[in-house]
């Protein structure tokens, strides 16, 4: 007998998204069923055909989401809403108008049953933390906070300050128990600071942050990191385009940090992070030496005579192929799918590449 049927998975989201609020005390169901209509909307959000992929923060108070964030502003954009169906009305709004250092913020009614929401932004100091990092750096009790943000299209991310996260996929992806994403980019960075010295640490927490917004937004990306005792490209990027003199990003950072932010210096580092974010959304391999210097990008790894058994396009052929030169010519190689997929290889401590 022919049957047919109609198959939602609210249900799912609602009871996952629930359990996550009640992490930081947040029990609204009015809050949750907002954040299931805002994981759906942003799977796959577009205004006039344009991809938008804003992050959306609730919290029970702008000005002191803003105040946590140390510096930056609100622009409140609404009246009084209704909580449960504002989802809409919100990304319609706001989403235009979140690029770069601007979020969605809803700011919840002390019971949850109206909202109001707008858009803020942190610190424009290239090195400074984002708005992410700060405010979701632990849980103060009475203060709940719950960004949603899409990874990549079709999969939306919920995370609270009390550290924990959902990756909600509206795709065929098997489950996974934890999310790599960032720490394959922050595994990255390591290594792309590694020899610079005693400022390595906070350096390489300026790198993952122009990495993680760069890898975020690129339809692919594929990075090789080499030491800087050589300098020399591998023979297997060798039809790189070369960039003579390298950028250094991290002479940029030290002079920045040595003039205590002065306008200069964020001018200078600025315009270095939006040029190496434009090299690595670009085609090909983006090489990157251990002392912080963009070497050269958009080379392509021959295949021919490779003996490379992989499934997928030519990005994961390439990254399967590079693997067979980590530790004599590669410290480390990154690898982003255009559906997200990330991967991450590194050269064994105590190697000589040199």
């Amino acid at each position: 007998m022919p049957s047919e049927k109609s198959v939602s998975f609210r249900a799912h989201l609602l009871s996952n998204a629930t359990d996550l609020l009640a992490e930081v005390d947040l029990h609204c169901a009015r809050t949750a069923k907002l954040v299931v209509s805002i994981v759906s909307h942003l799977a796959a959000y577009t205004e006039e055909g344009t991809p938008l992929a804003p992050s959306v923060f609730i919290c029970n108070s702008i000005t002191q989401l803003v105040k946590r964030a140390g510096i930056g502003e609100h622009v409140p954009l609404s009246q009084l809403e209704d909580t449960e169906t504002a989802a809409g009305k919100v990304l319609k709004i706001c989403a235009p108008l979140c690029s770069s250092n601007w979020r969605i913020y809803v700011e919840r009614s002390i019971n949850g049953e109206h909202c109001h929401f707008g858009v803020f932004s942190g610190s424009t100091d290239p090195t400074a933390l984002t708005v992410d990092e700060i405010v979701l750096d632990g849980f103060e009790a009475g203060f709940p906070i719950v960004r949603i943000s899409q990874n990549v299209t079709n999969k939306v991310e919920v995370r609270t300050n009390s550290g924990s996260a959902i990756e909600f996929r509206f795709n065929d992806d098997l489950d996974v128990p934890d999310l790599h994403d960032r720490t394959h980019v922050r595994a990255l960075s390591k290594v792309i600071g590694s020899t610079v010295g005693t400022q390595s640490e906070s350096f390489s927490g300026f790198v993952e942050r122009i990495l993680a917004e760069s890898v975020r937004d690129s339809h692919g990306t594929l990075i090789a990191v080499i030491s800087d005792k050589d300098g020399a490209l591998p023979e297997v990027l060798k039809d790189a385009v070369l960039l003579s003199p390298p950028l250094d990003l991290f002479e940029r950072y030290r002079l920045h940090m040595d003039e205590e932010s002065s306008v200069v210096s964020v001018g200078r580092l600025q315009t270095a992070a939006e040029l190496v974010a434009g090299i690595v959304r670009s085609d090909g391999v983006t090489v990157f030496d251990t002392l912080g210097k963009v070497i050269a990008y958009r080379a392509f790894v021959p295949m021919e005579g490779q003996q490379v058994t992989a499934t997928g396009g030519a990005r994961t052929r390439a990254f399967v192929a590079l693997q067979a030169f980590i530790g004599s010519g590669l410290e480390a190689i990154f690898f982003r799918s255009q559906d997200g997929r990330m991967a991450f290889k590194v050269a064994p401590k105590g190697h000589s590449n040199g």
